[in-house]
């Protein structure tokens, strides 16, 4: 009826609307938001400046540490060459005056011994070189170099006076030719480890340095005739240089014992079967003095030799020859003994002589 539809439509009032907030104007919003993303910006800025700083920082200082690196490798490199520089040149000198017959036998001592205070420098100046950690095994080898050096030069030193004297010269000599051999095993040391192990760690480090002197004590073109003593007898006695004088010259084989027991050319001789040693007697019978005579004794198939430093004239020494083989016991043996003819000699006969031994009685 029309009446309720009028009543219903009294009975359901209007919802109220909701306040609406006022509306920020368009501009106002647009300001916020810049304000905001360029805060972001500038502290994502901040931090890109910290990053590329702290990264430049570590390149810097790395590359800073390289550069010294570098540097305390070149630096070390060149104190090393200049130092074996100046060691070759001491072992041109020492062998110069080895072989100049113009210095007498006070000259000469007195020249080894300025060389060997000079060696003894340069191993206290490469002692006190700042070696890089890279460097450790080369700088091991390069001293060791030179301390042998500095040793026989010392032990030669002491000895080269004894070697020239007119007393017993063959323990002298003897230790002579053995430091011969330690200078030869230090131009070893220097060549075939310090400098490949120089060269390897400036390769592996890219650092270019000079190339690295010889360093040989020893001279270059024939150190090993400076090995045999027989060499070093001519050297220190001066026969290389010697000329032949107006005076009789001339050695004579007096007499060899094979131990304690002498040999007679004449008949068969039992020696004892635990003799080691063959000693043979030479007598000067000439006007001047012999240097550096030869002794050469065979047993069997064994050539063994042995040189006579020096024999005054009148005066007869001995040379002494080690048996290192000893013949089956109660066997025959034939020794042969031969003094070699000094320059000058003219009659040569009684040098040498022929032996009939048993060793022991079987």
């Amino acid at each position: 009826m029309p009446f309720l539809d009028d009543e219903e439509e009294l009975g359901a009032p209007p919802e109220p609307e909701r306040p609406r907030r006022p509306e920020r104007p368009e501009r106002e919003i647009s300001t916020s938001q810049r304000r905001r993303q360029q805060f972001l910006l500038r502290r994502l800025l901040g931090v890109g400046i910290g990053i590329g700083f702290l990264i430049l920082l570590v390149v810097g200082f790395r590359g800073c540490l390289e550069a010294r690196s570098d540097r305390g490798l070149r630096t070390y490199s060149q104190s090393i060459s200049t130092i074996m520089q100046e060691s070759q040149v001491r072992g041109e000198e020492f062998f110069t005056a080895l072989q100049d017959d113009a210095l007498s036998d006070e000259e000469l001592e007195d020249r080894i011994s300025s060389i060997r205070s000079a060696s003894s420098g340069l191993l206290d100046r490469a002692d006190n070189v700042d070696t890089p950690d890279q460097m450790r095994e080369a700088q091991s080898a390069t001293t060791q170099s030179l301390r042998l050096r500095r040793d026989a030069l010392e032990q030669i030193t002491a000895s080269i006076g004894l070697a020239q004297g007119d007393a017993e010269i063959a323990p002298p000599l003897d230790v002579i030719t053995q430091q011969m051999g330690a200078l030869y095993a230090s131009d070893i040391l220097w060549s075939q480890l310090a400098v490949p192990e120089l060269e390897r760690v400036l390769s592996d480090d890219q650092v270019d340095a000079p190339e690295f002197p010889p360093g040989n004590f020893m001279p270059e073109n024939d150190p090993t005739r400076f090995l045999d003593e027989t060499e070093i007898v001519d050297l220190i006695t001066g026969l290389g240089s010697e000329e032949v004088t107006g005076g009789v010259r001339g050695v004579e084989l007096v007499q060899v014992n094979v131990g304690d027991t002498p040999l007679d050319p004449e008949t068969t001789t039992t020696v004892a079967d635990d003799a080691r040693e063959v000693r043979v007697q030479v007598l000067n019978g000439g006007e001047e003095i012999e240097r550096a005579v030869e002794v050469v004794v065979t047993v069997g198939d064994v050539e063994l030799t042995e040189p006579i430093p020096q024999i005054e004239p009148g005066s007869t020494e001995e040379a002494t020859l080690p048996l290192d083989t000893i013949p089956q016991p109660g066997t025959e043996v034939q020794i042969d003994v031969l003094v070699e003819p000094v320059l000058g000699e003219q009659a040569a006969d009684n040098n040498q002589a022929v032996y009939t031994v048993v060793f022991g009685t079987g």
